[in-house]
């Protein structure tokens, strides 16, 4: 029974450190794999194919949703995207769209 508190309060631990914290950084490669799958399993995707990539962002890693990541929660939650517009505004490309959710 004490092996099971000592791994509960090992998650605790981690999650405080990633949630409260907000920097990746201070986990170790283990803890940070570890917060990687709970955040895939919570959302119920495939880590497998890398749905989030680390960057640095103000000073802090953290992750970073990948392309991968949107389309596979798009199609979970049945969003289809169509573009509605493509224009240069003072020299950005803006794309308008719309993201209607799928019949619910």
């Amino acid at each position: 029974m004490s092996s099971q508190v000592a791994i509960h309060e090992d998650q605790a631990s981690l999650m405080e450190k990633a949630l409260i914290g907000g920097n990746l950084a201070t986990l170790s490669p283990s803890e940070r794999l570890s917060y990687y799958g709970r955040v895939c399993a919570s959302l119920r995707l495939n880590p497998l194919t890398r749905p989030f990539q680390y960057i640095t962002f103000e000073g802090r890693l953290t992750l970073y949703a990948t392309k991968d990541c949107t389309e596979q929660l798009r199609e979970k939650h049945g969003v289809s995207v169509s573009i509605l517009s493509r224009e240069v505004v003072e020299g950005c490309y803006v794309v308008t769209a719309r993201a209607p959710i799928g019949d619910r």
